[in-house]
C-alpha cells in the first residue's frame, strides 16, 4: 500500500469547516493542513489564510464549498492538484428555511449536529484519498 496523500483542507475563514473536516482526515492516518481563501467579492481576508506553501506542500486539496474552487484557482498556482469540492454550508441562515429544526441551536450546537456531520458524509465518497 502506498503513502497516504497530504490533504489541506479549505474554506472561507480557515477557523471551522476546513479546521474540522482536517482534524476529521488526521484521525483516518493523513497528514493535514488547513485554513481560509476569504470570500470572492467582499475583500475580506481569511482569519488564517492559506499561503502558496500549503498549497505546494499538499497532493490533494478540498474546499468545503465550490465557490471556494474560482477563489483558489485566481489567487494561488494550483496547477496539476487534484482539487475536491464539497457543498457544505455552516450558516443556520442558510440551513435553517430547510430545516426549521435547527433554529434555535447555538452556535456550537448547529456546528455538532449539521455541520460536521455534513462534512463527514460529503467527504465520504471520496474515501480512502489516494
Amino acid at each position: 500500500m502506498g503513502k497516504k496523500p497530504k490533504i489541506l483542507c479549505v474554506c472561507s475563514q480557515g477557523r471551522n469547516r476546513s479546521k474540522y473536516l482536517a482534524s476529521y482526515l488526521k484521525n483516518k492516518g493523513y497528514s493535514t493542513r488547513y485554513g481560509g481563501v476569504g470570500f470572492e467579492g467582499s475583500g475580506g481576508e481569511a482569519e488564517n489564510p492559506i499561503k502558496q506553501k500549503d498549497i505546494d506542500w499538499a497532493d490533494i486539496i478540498i474546499t468545503v464549498k465550490k465557490r471556494h474552487h474560482p477563489i483558489l484557482r485566481n489567487n494561488y498556482k494550483v496547477k496539476n492538484k487534484t482539487i475536491i469540492s464539497l457543498d457544505v454550508a455552516d450558516s443556520k441562515r442558510l440551513v435553517v428555511p430547510e430545516h426549521p429544526e435547527l433554529e434555535n441551536l447555538n452556535y456550537e450546537e448547529f456546528q455538532k449536529k449539521w455541520t460536521y456531520p455534513q462534512l463527514r458524509k460529503a467527504i465520504k465518497p471520496y474515501l480512502p484519498l489516494d
